[in-house]
């Protein structure tokens, strides 16, 4: 037997619709096994039982056509339709030549074990597409919208960017949106793989796809629900799984020319043989009778099922299971390339470091303490939006802090920094060259850093605050599993020398490059590409989707971290990690090479099976019973070997 991707897929459907879907052919293939059950035990005599034997004869050929009525169908479609070697055919072919040569029990049992194998194959394979399609379930139905003070149920499609949401506890939030009204939790697992929920209050944005957990939340939305984070994870979830990889798109040309070749190799084995031993003088009939059995064993054991269906089915379950942990892959042939993969290129800010600013370190002049220095700092920005002012505000500080109240003349210069009278004295805050101008005198700013702000008092500086973008938590510990792993580890920036030297040693990288323009960064990535390329290996790059583009687009594979729903990230990379957790750039190493594992074991394992009972059949040594465990058993043993993929 053989047959392509295509027709397993096609037999497999219809294997589901006469098995499960009509109860009268579920009925009559059980009526069917049970006669067929009878008429073993009256062919080998068990019990002491037997029947005459055009009577036995009718009885195989009764439960011939009661079991493979769909495959005869599906044979004569495939002549009409020009399309003669498929499975169907060559089920209908092999069992034929059994009854042709007397062996009539093999040739029902051709088609017993196969409509068996084929029904559980397919249980298997819809079992792993329900659990790795978890995501596809969870679509949202209907949507509540406020409008002149009453809710209406509509589609999601039909929400406009504006629409009042009203989302209750444990419904799921049907597009972006920013909060207008409560406060709850929000399960967010469904898109980052995250399971701890994100706590969300007035202001904040919500994507859609997330579970309100408690509370009734009124949410303005920012999207209309085609564009909003959730709907584009589902579509590329689809487009991703149709791109088959370079494993894949072998096997399927494979099996169409496997088809022809296998079939004209059973005809050899069967007549080559005869006529040899004919010539030398031994019975044509018998001789045809022997080498005809042994050229049907052939034709049973060579079907590539167990590889047409375990191979897809493989990168199916990867490419599930990394979805579920929040690792967006588009398609396997970039499962398959990350294998390859021999060094990483890493963007800095965003990617290897928060890309938010935190305070380093309080300088102070004069007499004054650092307490008084951050005090006074903290309320000048908290009218601010600014990441500086954000950075400050979020410094925890020993005393208690004083009245806001205490605030006048307060003002905002973009750019520049801010000035307010605090108890009646004139504070200033910001950068070298907004407070030389206040005070009138030179600043001498420590060339190091990247962010110094400096805070005056009247007419003098009394001390000033360096920020620093912090290095992520889990940083130093995953670039310590690429660096085992034998990974080339690589960092691209556009800080100063001293600020991205910093960051390479803390985290553990020894290459680097600062002060990049733009341009500068994929001139050197494309120098990279060259090396790795003419050594046979890919290249990563990993940035945060929003300043990478070109450089996602560039490299071998392109990861984008960072906020889910990025437009960029969404659509400019190949892997989409929906959160910012670098430790997931070593899992999804690990679940490519787990899926290239598994794809050896079952290629091992298929091949090796099948030719070994190939031999023994040429030989006489098989028989017709273990051909058809070689075809069924060794398929459905690589199914569920494939699904190992999923754990």
């Amino acid at each position: 037997m053989s047959c392509n991707n295509n027709e397993c897929k096609i037999t497999s459907q219809n294997t589901q619709e006469t098995m499960e879907q009509k109860p009268f052919i579920k009925a009559l293939f059980i009526g069917a096994l049970i006669l067929y059950t009878f008429a073993l035990i009256a062919e080998f005599g068990i019990f002491g039982f037997h029947l005459n034997a055009v009577l036995l004869t009718l009885l195989f050929i009764l439960c011939y056509f009661s079991l493979g009525y769909g495959i005869l169908r599906g044979a004569l479609s495939g002549i009409i339709q020009r399309e003669v070697f498929n499975e169907n055919t060559l089920m209908v072919l092999a069992s034929l030549s059994a009854f042709c040569i007397g062996e009539n029990a093999e040739a029902v049992g051709i088609l017993v074990f196969y409509r068996i194998g084929e029904s559980l194959q397919n249980r298997v394979v819809e079992k792993t597409k329900r659990q790795i399609r978890s995501l596809n379930t969870l679509k949202i139905e209907k949507a509540r919208i406020l409008r002149k003070n009453s809710q209406l149920l509509i589609t999601p499609k039909d929400i406009q960017k504006g629409d009042i949401l009203v989302v209750f506890a444990g419904e799921r939030i049907p597009t972006d949106g920013k909060i207008i009204k409560g406060s709850s939790n929000i399960d967010n697992s469904a898109l980052s793989g995250e399971s701890i929920p994100q706590s969300v209050d007035i202001g904040d944005n919500v994507l859609s796809g997330g579970i309100n957990l408690d509370g009734i939340l009124y949410i303005k939305a920012t999207q209309n629900y085609t564009n909003s984070a959730f709907s584009k994870i589902l579509q590329l979830i689809e487009e991703g799984n149709a791109q088959k990889s370079k494993s894949e798109e072998f096997i399927t040309k494979f099996a169409k020319f496997y088809t022809p070749i296998v079939t004209l190799l059973a005809f050899v084995i069967t007549f080559l043989p005869t006529l040899y031993f004919w010539a030398l003088g031994a019975d044509f009939i018998e001789m045809l009778k022997t080498w005809s059995y042994r050229g049907i064993i052939f034709l049973v054991i060579s079907c590539p099922c167990a590889l047409v269906i375990s191979i897809p089915l493989t990168f199916f379950t990867s490419l599930g299971k990394a979805s579920k942990m929040g690792i967006l892959i588009k398609g396997s042939s970039y499962l398959e390339a990350l294998n390859s993969a021999h060094t990483i290129v890493f963007d800095k800010t965003g990617t290897l470091t928060k890309g938010e600013l935190i305070i380093k370190e309080i300088q102070t002049y004069a007499n004054y303490d650092k307490d008084f220095i951050l005090t006074n700092a903290k309320k000048l920005e908290s009218h601010s939006n600014h990441p500086i002012a954000k950075a400050i505000a979020n410094f925890d500080i020993s005393q208690k802090e004083q009245n806001q109240d205490e605030i006048e003349n307060f003002k905002e210069y973009a750019g520049g920094g801010i000035v307010a009278t605090i108890r009646g004295e004139k504070f200033a805050l910001g950068n070298a060259q907004f407070i030389e101008s206040i005070v009138q005198q030179k600043i001498q700013e420590e060339q190091s850093v990247k962010c110094q702000i400096f805070l005056s008092l009247q007419d003098r500086v009394i001390g000033s605050i360096v920020l620093e973008d912090a290095i992520k938590e889990e940083a130093n510990e995953v670039l310590d599993k690429l660096n085992v792993q034998g990974m080339e580890l690589v960092m691209l920036s556009g800080d100063k020398q001293s600020i991205a030297q910093e960051v390479a040693e803390n985290v553990g990288i020894s290459k680097y490059y600062a002060e990049l323009l733009p341009n500068q960064k994929v001139a050197h990535l494309k120098e990279i590409l060259k090396v790795q390329k003419s050594n046979g290996k890919k290249v990563i790059f990993v940035g945060d989707g929003i300043n990478d583009a070109p450089s996602l687009a560039l490299s071998d594979i392109g990861i984008a971290m960072g906020k889910v729903g990025s437009d960029v990230a969404l659509e400019g990379a190949d892997v989409v990690i929906m959160d910012d957790n670098l430790n997931k750039i070593p899992q999804v190493l690990d679940i490519a090479k787990k899926t290239k594992k598994i794809l050896w074991e079952n290629i091992i394992f298929s091949l090796g099976t099948k030719i070994a009972i190939m031999v023994f059949g040429v030989l006489g040594v098989a028989n017709l019973w273990l051909a058809l465990f070689g075809d069924v058993g060794v398929a459905l043993l690589a199914l569920l070997n494939a699904q190992r993929a999923i754990r």
